[in-house]
């Protein structure tokens, strides 16, 4: 996390309640965007969790925004078809934009269905530097936490998490299945306004206690230890995480 942005922490009771907290922070960010834009841009995790904050703002902020002026990105996408129960595009589609009847214009999948995947991901490079120009990038953008510190596709060690130049690469994996994923860098999240985490769970604790607290550069060098954003970056966690 960049030194110059001031921690913000927020620590719910479950994940319910942070959830829907994450959901009002979402609506005001988009929100706030729109009044000095005619768009705005919301790039999504994948995961459990997201999955309630989609379903939280369908259910509470249907009527919140004119939602069709929000365009919709992705951090990162398993390689596998549109389709798959894998896909991240699948789950927001089912989730969040079928229910707020988002125009397909609107939505920036990521090209996982590709053969080829390096060239899937010059080619949705291109698509975000023609959508944005070359400086910044999403009004919000939302990330989980692995158990090990990864962020997106972006894992510990390996070489995606050292790229300053690329907005989007491919990535092959061994840390967690499937192995082929496209990925946002580094990069990307720095260029946008604001990030937030989204992170529940015991499991996470220690991760989160390192990326908080580091203890040394190994921590420091954690994925979710590198992220920063232009103006803040917010984390949701519930309790059992957070200890």
């Amino acid at each position: 996390m960049s030194a110059d942005l001031p921690r913000d922490v927020r620590v719910h009771a479950d994940v319910d309640e942070q959830c829907s907290a994450a959901a009002r922070f979402v609506v005001g960010e988009l929100a706030s965007a729109l009044t000095r834009a005619p768009r705005a841009s919301f790039a999504l995790a994948g995961g459990s969790t997201p999955k309630r904050l989609f379903e939280r703002l369908v259910a509470e902020h249907a009527r919140a925004l004119d939602w069709s002026r929000v365009h919709w990105f992705f951090g990162d996408e398993r390689c596998v078809p549109f389709d798959s129960p894998d896909s991240n595009f699948r789950a927001a589609r089912e989730a969040l934009f079928a229910p707020l009847a988002i125009p397909r214009s609107s939505i920036h999948p990521m090209p996982a269905e590709a053969a080829d995947h390096d060239a899937a991901a010059r080619a949705h490079e291109r698509e975000l530097r023609d959508f944005f120009g070359a400086d910044a990038t999403f009004d919000v953008a939302m990330l989980g936490m692995g158990e090990d510190g990864h962020v997106a596709s972006l894992f510990p060690g390996e070489p995606a998490l050292a790229e300053r130049e690329r907005w989007v690469v491919h990535v092959e994996t061994r840390a967690k299945p499937p192995p082929h994923r496209l990925t946002l860098t580094l990069p990307v999240f720095a260029r946008s306004r604001a990030v937030f985490f989204l992170i529940g769970g015991a499991s996470k604790r220690d991760a989160l206690r390192r990326v908080l607290a580091p203890r040394d550069d190994v921590d420091r060098a954690l994925p979710a230890a590198r992220v920063t954003a232009r103006e803040r970056v917010v984390w949701f966690v519930d309790r059992a995480a957070h200890g």
